[in-house]
């Protein structure tokens, strides 16, 4: 009889088995994982909430008017006022940027008015008021002269030394934060005060500022 010749079985196909500790310890481990990434994202947001609402929100500017005077009427009296008579205008304007970001803003526009009559504007080229920093703005201009002659009350307070005037300051510009956080802000200001010729001062300064957005 021919032999025959054992033939070793064949293995059996590879399985993994994970026994039922093993599974529970995996499922704890991805609820584990899933909760501390939920943990994460609730901190980043509420961080985040916290800087929009404080650091990032978006304040508005404010405006003020340091010092305003006119020129060339110190020593004048109604005879030397001549239509060649030089009148200027000098005012010091602050703008506060209470902001984390920069406050650009477009032409600035002041008015000075003596008895609600314009007798001399100004307007300032754009400008941007950096992070927590105040801009200053100088104005220089040219008194209008015939206009300030026709006011009727000008001759007694060129006698009496003393001059009350009025300003009215206006200023539009846009406050953006993080190219998220846009806000566009208009500042304006009216002041009074009473200006003292011979010594380029005032006194009794009165300022009004509203924000409209």
């Amino acid at each position: 009889m021919a032999d025959f010749e054992e033939k070793p079985l064949a293995p059996e196909a590879h399985r993994i088995t994970m026994h039922h500790d093993d599974r529970k310890h995996y499922r704890s481990s991805c609820i584990k994982c899933c909760g501390c990434t939920m943990v994460i994202f609730g901190i980043v947001g509420i961080t985040m909430l916290v800087l929009m609402l404080t650091v990032f929100k978006a304040k508005d500017p404010t405006m003020h008017l340091n010092y305003v005077t006119i020129k060339g009427l110190e020593s004048a009296n109604l005879f030397s006022l001549l239509p060649s008579t030089n009148l200027t205008v000098e005012a010091d304007i602050s703008i506060k940027n209470p902001n984390a970001a920069a406050f650009k803003f477009k032409n600035a526009v002041t008015g000075i008015y003596y008895e609600n009559v314009l007798i001399a504007e100004a307007k300032t080229p754009k400008g941007t008021a950096k992070a927590y920093r105040t801009f200053r703005l100088t104005i220089t201009v040219d008194v209008m002269l015939q206009t300030l002659l026709r006011v009727p009350r000008f001759l007694g307070d060129l006698t009496a030394g003393e001059m009350p005037m009025s300003t009215r300051s206006s200023i539009r510009g846009k406050v953006e934060i993080i190219k998220i956080i846009k806000k566009n802000v208009g500042v304006k200001m009216d002041c009074s005060l009473t200006v003292i010729l011979a010594s380029e001062n005032y006194k009794d300064l009165n300022c009004k500022r509203s924000v409209s957005i």
